[in-house]
């Protein structure tokens, strides 16, 4: 096991076993940022081990992953310096395929990853590219669906799949390439409790098959601390470094001031009576709902039925492929509504056209990249405003709006990227931002699909205070999560969807 070291990067290798990832002084900054997102960092990682990176949004994950593959180099996108050898070649500099073979990366957005419209050619791709014959194909596809629970789902179009199938979609396309290397870059952020645990256990099987697995999160999550190894990022630098039970007891509260653990002070205080606010006429209500996709023999949903009151918080639970994500598309007008399911304020929704709920109910997407649409930070923040009010490019926005923007985009920590482009913030920053962005304009309901996915303690914490403030002042606020964290102190109420068999 690797010693503890606290501000130190240098090489763990005390059981003789070979790195097969050395960095020398590696850094990346990226064009048009004034800090780089990684410092000279300075680490070794072993072969046939697993090892976590973890840190607080912004702190430098994706970008190593990135870097791990050679993605990031190619692209173009900022400056590498320093030395990086995977399996002892530069991975910006070796042939793809040579590359593809070494080392597998799983995207933290399986969007941006995923090409092909069926699960199978999707998987089927990458040994495809690298001449693999088909009957060794055939017994990758199947071996690699099996694994991550997708089997039968092949035939089944990327795009229909929930955000957790499409995840898992991604990490059986890595694992049909049979790499040496395994990158998942908070991989695990939009599955479901089970699918997690089974995660966790792939984690444990790619060891042991003598695979090296590289893990990344923005939590000390069940992940991490099934690692030998535990490197903790802040400022894209490493801060600690070593076996997670000894991080965990030497340095448990400087893990939650990072927000890596969660806070004993956040919450709701364990004596708060919730207020059930039922009185009066529901907001929404959903009475039987069920809803096919097009071209589909199969139901998403069933039956559906609930209400939802002014000021209330409700939880929307349940596995991957539930319909959860199809439900709140309904709810905002996103997909065809069916009559006399859906009912706004005592109206069917289904005769009301989408800028008009648009003007009452705010909608944060699952993949928030979905929904960006200026340049900046703060752009983004205020574009809602300016659709609202119809403002024109030259024309300013209100000062109250302004005032309202710098105070969220403060309290989620952006205060300082207000002139960063929204597409290259982390994970966990996209998803405060999008949210953020919503709640610059009072709304009678927003809908909020997976908002801390990939989220590390203290954005979760911020947002569920964001939410609270929205919940006193009247709002209803529908979230869509598998964050527990969530699940236990936010909501009045939680809802939980079952998979339609």
């Amino acid at each position: 096991m690797p010693e503890l070291k606290e501000n130190n990067g240098g090489p763990a290798d005390g059981t003789g076993m070979s790195p097969v990832i050395v960095m020398n002084q590696l850094s990346y900054h990226y064009d048009g940022e004034q800090l780089a997102a990684l410092s000279e960092l300075t680490l070794s990682i072993r072969g046939g081990e697993h090892t976590a990176i973890i840190g607080a949004s912004g702190s430098g994950k994706s970008t190593l992953c990135q870097l791990l593959n050679g993605t990031l180099s190619r692209a173009g996108l900022g400056e590498r310096m320093g030395r990086l050898t995977v399996f002892g070649q530069d991975p910006a500099e070796a042939e793809i395929a040579v590359v593809s073979s070494a080392a597998g990366v799983v995207l933290q957005d399986p969007d941006a990853q995923l090409i092909r419209e069926t699960v199978e050619d999707e998987v089927a791709f990458g040994p495809e590219n690298l001449c693999v014959s088909p009957d060794e194909i055939e017994r990758r596809l199947v071996g690699a669906l099996e694994t991550v629970g997708l089997a039968a789902e092949r035939q089944s179009r990327v795009r229909r799949l929930s955000g957790g199938q499409r995840q898992r979609t991604g990490i059986a396309a890595v694992l049909a390439l049979q790499p040496r290397l395994v990158v998942f870059d908070d991989a695990a952020a939009n599955l479901d409790p089970p699918a997690r645990h089974d995660f966790v256990r792939l984690c444990r099987r790619l060891r042991d098959e003598g695979r090296t697995v590289v893990t990344a999160s923005g939590r000390m999550d069940e992940t991490a601390r099934a690692a030998e190894r535990v490197i903790v990022l802040a400022g894209g630098a490493v801060l600690l470094d070593g076996p997670p039970g000894e991080l965990l007891r030497s340095h448990g509260a400087q893990l939650a001031a990072l927000g890596l653990l969660p806070s004993p002070h956040e919450g709701r205080p364990a004596d708060e009576v919730l207020a059930q606010r039922t009185s009066g006429a529901p907001l929404l209500e959903v009475k039987e709902l069920s809803f096919t996709y097009p071209g589909s023999r199969r139901p998403v949903l069933a039956g559906t039925s609930f209400a939802l009151a002014a000021g209330e918080t409700v939880v929307l639970l349940g596995e991957n492929g539930t319909g959860k994500t199809t439900l709140g598309k309904l709810l905002m007008g996103l997909l065809p509504v069916p009559r006399g399911r859906l009912f706004w304020r005592g109206a069917d929704m289904a005769k009301l056209p989408v800028w008009k709920l648009a003007a009452e109910i705010g909608y944060v997407f699952q993949q928030p990249e979905y929904q960006f649409a200026a340049a900046t930070v703060w752009e983004e923040c205020l574009y809602s405003v300016r659709a609202f009010l119809g403002l024109r490019r030259h024309e300013s926005v209100p000062a109250r709006y302004e005032r309202r923007a710098s105070e969220l985009l403060g309290r989620i920590g952006l205060q300082d990227k207000l002139q960063a482009s929204p597409y290259l913030l982390s994970g966990g920053e996209k998803r405060l931002l999008s949210t953020a962005a919503q709640f610059v304009l009072p709304r009678t309901l927003y809908i909020l699909d997976e908002p801390t996915a990939g989220t590390d303690y203290k954005g979760t914490a911020a947002f569920m205070r964001l939410c609270r403030e929205q919940s006193e002042a009247g709002a209803a606020l529908l979230v869509i999560t598998h964050d527990s964290e969530l699940a236990n102190a936010l909501p009045d109420r939680t809802l939980r969807l079952t998979k339609l068999q």
